[in-house]
């Protein structure tokens, strides 16, 4: 009997023994999964700061030359020159309006100037149509027409080609040359928010509210789908750094992401940083760790991505509104000045070094609804903006 009992007790205390081991296993495995994902996590964001650190060497090697004398797009900032990338070189301040065009019969949505270097600036509206304007005598150039009921949210421009984006969850692209639409992006299940062409005539990028972002290959006849992003919140906007490799994309939960575009990783995860919305995000033209953003909370900020989204800036006014979820902000080539609209009908533009209000513009008799800025072409008309009655307005 006495053997018996010592036999149990060995019996149970080595159960126990089982099971502290098992449980100690399972302990182990689930730390080494957790690591794991942290180590691949951090690979991602190394990775994402040793493409900013090449931006910023190629950044430098932009200034070098524009002391030389030399124009931005002499330098080769990709091994191909890529027009989004510009420096800042006679930048001027807007101060009055040079024309003022009625360009649209219902509110407009969007206004983009051509990067690649032309005299022209495209804008969209919610009466389906998207145009192109001479900047220097406030001619019309092209007009083109969406789907019938279609209210085009988001458009880029850049040489030859034209994307157009809206409600009736597709993108369309234009030879803007020829007046031809070229192809017609099926495949988002609701509207689609923004887009974005990348390395000129080569991809876009697209953004909806079925909470994804893509890629599209349209260098073919036939176009073909590449990348698919997914998130947890519908995307309000997006931008594309000069390097056509991070995308920065704006949510409804006002958080801004970052992407790889070529792999569809996540790089970066901004959260919170508005309440009730990002509205717009662009890239620093002259320094791309640095993005711009506008809120529905009516504050704008700039950003440091590289310090995981630290505020370097925050600017805001009393008489500043935002009431639109696509309302975009814009920073000028040098990137020493932030503007934005107001729902008031003002224009606002700070200084990014110290945050001081420099300018309050008024020139609109509607809310404005989007602002953009770039180097100017021949006639070195730089800023554009427009506004809820389909005005839009060319600045000097």
């Amino acid at each position: 009997t006495r053997l018996q009992e010592e036999n149990e007790s060995l019996n149970k205390n080595y159960g126990e023994l089982e099971m502290r081991v098992l449980h100690d296993k399972e302990n182990f495995v689930e730390l080494m999964n957790k690591m794991n994902i942290e180590n691949e996590e951090l690979k991602k964001k190394i990775e994402m700061l040793m493409q900013l650190n090449k931006q910023e060497k190629k950044r430098f090697m932009w200034s070098a030359k524009a002391k030389e004398g030399g124009d931005a797009g002499d330098v080769n900032l990709k091994g191909e020159g890529n027009v989004r990338a510009f420096g800042g070189s006679g930048i001027v301040l807007p101060s009055s309006v040079s024309q003022r065009i009625v360009a649209h019969q219902r509110q407009t949505t969007s206004v983009r100037y051509d990067p690649s270097g032309g005299d022209c600036v495209a804008t969209s509206s919610e009466d389906s149509t998207v145009k192109v304007w001479n900047t220097g005598n406030g001619k019309m150039l092209k007009s083109f027409r969406s789907g019938s009921g279609n209210v085009v949210l988001g458009l880029d421009i850049s040489g030859n080609l034209i994307a157009a984006c809206g409600s009736d969850r597709m993108c369309r692209i234009w030879n803007i040359r020829t007046e031809r639409l070229i192809h017609q992006l099926v495949g988002h299940s609701q509207k689609v928010t923004s887009s974005r062409l990348i390395d000129g005539d080569k991809m876009v990028l697209t953004a909806s509210a079925d909470r994804s972002m893509k890629v599209w290959d349209i260098t073919r006849h036939t176009y073909r789908q590449t990348v698919t992003m997914r998130h947890s919140s519908t995307s309000n906007c997006i931008d594309i750094s000069y390097d056509s490799v991070t995308a920065a994309s704006g949510h409804l939960d006002g958080g801004v992401r970052f992407w790889d575009i070529r792999t569809a990783d996540r790089t970066a995860d901004i959260t919170e940083l508005h309440n009730n919305g990002v509205t717009s995000v662009n890239f620093n033209p002259s320094n791309n760790a640095e993005v711009l953003t506008t809120g529905r909370d009516s504050i704008v900020k700039l950003i440091d991505v590289r310090k995981s989204g630290e505020e370097l800036q925050s600017f805001r006014h009393t008489d500043f509104l935002i009431d639109l979820t696509y309302a975009a902000c814009a920073i000028s080539p040098d990137g020493k000045h932030a503007a934005v609209g107001s729902a008031n009908g003002d224009i606002f533009i700070w200084r990014t070094l110290d945050g001081n209000l420099e300018r309050q513009l008024k020139g609109h008799d509607a809310g404005v609804v989007s602002v953009a800025w770039d180097r100017g072409g021949s006639n070195g008309q730089q800023f554009a903006s427009v506004d809820k009655k389909g005005c839009l307005l060319l600045w000097a």
